[in-house]
């Protein structure tokens, strides 16, 4: 009985000894360069702007392929290049959406064709560790003390991660993939003039069942028009090669989507389609020069569009 005490009594130790280490190690969130806490500059400028903004909404495609300034002088409104990460999932992306968009503001979603509704749990995770405030985008039901103290130990989970990545296997940080990487609007400008990689990333077979996903847009839709928020809808940018391995999954789903999706289609299913050389290291990534081709697409399809013709 008495070595069972002591050992309690060691372990209960050694647990308090890491939680210190843990909380000794926590770098600082302000100061990180992590390309996730990008989520919190990105967020910041949406509150210095007061007046009606344009929201770019959707995962990385956007981060990496879109010129915001350009739009911005085009259209002559604010714009915030709010995308991230196509794993964060649909309802993630909407839920941010539903916090930080207000009456008059117009967001363009650009959509990649593998994300989910649901997205990745790990990655929603690491990304409410640096940016606190995304932890109800994935928890929208359970907001009270347990969701607080589940919340704190998701965090020590993503350090300790983080912590082993960095000390054993000695991750280095990627010059691109970095918050210091997106400029004031939350563009990716790092990869700009860089050669391409020597296998684009996020290929993937498309699944031509997109209900749920309809489904929840719809329900976002609603939500805006309550709201005075338009809302338009796009793909993002997809190399060539990919989309004709997936055509007849993302025909079928284009269509369904044109006779269900209540919010406005800006493009056809081959618009934002472009050649391999116009990509950097994803099939949704685009080098500089893909960059520009589909920033001045964008623009014309956004001024042919109902909510921005006008404008």
């Amino acid at each position: 009985m008495k070595k069972f005490i002591i050992k309690s009594y060691l372990f209960f130790g050694l647990i308090v000894l890491l939680a210190c280490t843990l909380f000794l190690l926590e770098e600082s969130h302000e100061n990180t360069t992590e390309y996730l806490a990008s989520m919190t500059d990105k967020h910041q400028r949406i509150k210095d702007i007061k007046k009606q903004k344009m929201i770019l909404a959707g995962g990385s495609n956007l981060v990496f392929g879109i010129d915001s300034q350009q739009i911005e002088n085009e259209f002559n409104i604010p714009v915030i290049n709010l995308g991230l990460h196509a794993k964060l999932g649909l309802a993630f992306i909407l839920n941010e959406l539903k916090d930080v968009a207000k009456s008059k503001d117009i967001i363009i979603l650009s959509i990649e064709h593998l994300m989910t509704v649901e997205g990745d749990r790990e990655l929603q995770t690491m990304t409410s560790y640096y940016n606190p405030f995304a932890y109800k985008y994935y928890h929208q039901k359970d907001n009270n003390w347990s969701t607080q103290v589940k919340m704190k130990l998701d965090n020590h989970h993503m350090l300790f991660k983080k912590i082993i990545s960095n000390t054993i296997e000695k991750a280095k940080n990627d010059p691109v993939y970095t918050r210091n990487g997106l400029n004031k609007y939350g563009d990716g400008v790092n990869h700009l003039g860089l050669i391409q990689k020597d296998k684009l990333g996020s290929k993937s077979i498309i699944k031509d069942n997109k209900d749920e996903e309809i489904r929840v847009l719809n329900d976002f839709y609603s939500f805006a028009k309550e709201k005075g928020i338009e809302v338009v809808f796009s793909y993002g940018a997809y190399e060539i090669s990919e989309y004709e391995k997936n055509m007849n999954a993302l025909k079928k789903v284009h269509e369904k989507m044109k006779q269900n999706l209540n919010i406005e289609m800006i493009m056809n299913i081959d618009d934002f389609v472009y050649p391999t050389s116009y990509f950097y290291d994803s099939v949704y990534h685009l080098n500089q020069k893909g960059r520009s081709i589909h920033t001045k697409k964008m623009i014309q399809k956004l001024k042919s569009s109902r909510v921005l013709k006008n404008i």
